[in-house]
């Protein structure tokens, strides 16, 4: 007995169809998978970056700091006298 699409129908599905079904699913999957990969991807690049640049930051800012700080103690300011006890 024919269904409507006016195959005959069969009680056993046609290996090579399922196949083509396996093959079209996993298909589908592996490029989902390649997709969320390199979303990852992007992710770990972008989080290297950001420490590579905290780090960099850091220890531009301890640069400057020492500098500073050793500036200040080579060249020491002589104490400013108030204006009210000038004679």
């Amino acid at each position: 007995m024919p269904d409507a699409g006016g195959q005959p129908k069969s009680k056993e599905n046609d290996p090579e169809q399922l196949s083509r079904l396996i093959d079209l699913e996993l298909a589908q999957k592996r490029a989902a998978w390649k997709e969320g990969a390199s979303r990852r991807q992007k992710i770990r690049v972008a989080s290297f970056l950001f420490l590579f640049l905290l780090i960099i930051a850091s220890l531009l800012a301890f640069f400057v700091l020492s500098s500073r700080l050793n500036q200040g103690r080579a060249n020491p300011r002589a104490t400013p006298t108030p204006a009210g006890s000038q004679h």
